[in-house]
């Protein structure tokens, strides 16, 4: 039979579904979407009659009836990231838990498609929107969250008790990581980060830094701080690089301290080719214990913030904005821990 000829075959409704199990088509919904009780004789036919004729729901559809289609939509900046997958999977996971479906759309860390691609998924009738925004956009994610459109923001304080809100605490954290280094008596700590100017997150990393040093009577050094936009989308590439033209002008640390674990790998790299031994001669510490961690030479010592965790968290969240539960906390802080390896010794001071 050529194309011309072919008829296209009709999707199976509910009507279908009826006539095949002999019942009325209210059964077959109730069946369908739970909404009474149904013997369970009657039941079986009807899920017979699905199974034979292939039935699959219309969706949107439904969704547009009961005013949920139990799809969320996630915006992420970069999905290449080992910490933004482990949080995916943390928010898919518990998405697959409570019977919902996600739908990923990736940023590129580009603030105009970051709009286009949230903007499509609202307009595709997403029951819910999880938003980890590239940049500090307040303003746009207000008027989301204004429409009334259920949302909850991971990764990033925007300073509106009424925003449900996933973090940790970054300046804390990395305040921390200072206070670690100063025990094992580094008083020369460098700091590898994007720049700070366009994130909040990356911004109170910077001020924990800093707070760390002050809180230690360390003097603030400028040239200890390498930060780069272009770093954003190449890490570990472009950290190798700036810190091995770091080493070559002479002012060397005693330690390295980055803002994602993915710089100090670079880091790393950039020490054993410039000839220093870690931690021997410069220790390392990283931020986010991705799984690749536990694997470098030496073995890198990082602050853990809990990835999947955090997804299982804002996705349970979510689900009980749209599912209309008692949200008892709306900004919810997930604590990090140091995770001791091999990467820091004390320093030869």
């Amino acid at each position: 039979m050529d194309s011309l000829s072919r008829k296209k075959q009709k999707a199976t409704s509910i009507k279908d579904i009826a006539n095949q199990a002999g019942v009325a088509i209210s059964t077959v919904s109730n069946v369908i979407n739970k909404t009474r009780f149904v013997s369970a004789q009657t039941e079986q036919k009807v899920l017979d009659a699905v199974e034979k004729l292939d039935y699959r729901p219309n969706i949107i559809a439904r969704g547009l009836r009961t005013k949920n289609i139990r799809t969320i939509g996630v915006i992420v900046p970069d999905i290449s990231s080992s910490f933004f997958s482990q949080v995916i999977y943390g928010i898919e996971e518990m998405a697959r838990k409570r019977n919902y479906t996600m739908i990923l759309g990736c940023t590129g860390f580009d603030f105009k498609e970051e709009i286009r691609i949230t903007n499509k998924l609202i307009d595709s009738f997403i029951s819910g929107l999880i938003f980890f925004s590239g940049f500090d956009n307040y303003e746009f994610i207000k008027k989301i969250y204004d429409k009334n459109i259920p949302l909850v923001i991971l990764d990033k304080d925007l300073g509106d008790v009424d925003i449900p809100t996933v973090v940790i605490d970054n300046l804390s954290a990395i305040e921390t990581g200072i206070d670690y280094l100063y025990k094992y008596n580094h008083r020369k700590i460098a700091y590898v980060s994007f720049t700070k100017d366009k994130q909040t997150t990356v911004r109170q990393r910077y001020e924990g830094y800093l707070k760390g040093l002050k809180k230690h009577n360390i003097e603030f050094d400028p040239d200890l701080v390498l930060m780069s936009e272009e770093m954003r989308l190449h890490e570990t590439e472009l950290s190798y690089e700036i810190v091995r033209e770091f080493l070559k002008k002479g002012k060397i640390p005693t330690a390295f301290l980055t803002v994602a674990d993915v710089f100090a790998y670079g880091v790393l790299r950039a020490l054993k080719d410039e000839g220093y031994k870690v931690p021997d001669d410069i220790s390392v510490m990283g931020f986010d214990n991705i799984l690749f961690s536990q694997f470098t030479n030496p073995l890198l010592t990082t602050i853990r913030q809990p990835k999947r965790l955090m997804g299982n968290i804002a996705m349970n969240l979510l689900l009980d904005i749209i599912e209309n539960k008692e949200i008892k906390e709306k900004k919810i802080i997930v604590p990090t821990e140091i995770i001791e390896r091999e990467s820091v010794s004390y320093a030869k001071n």
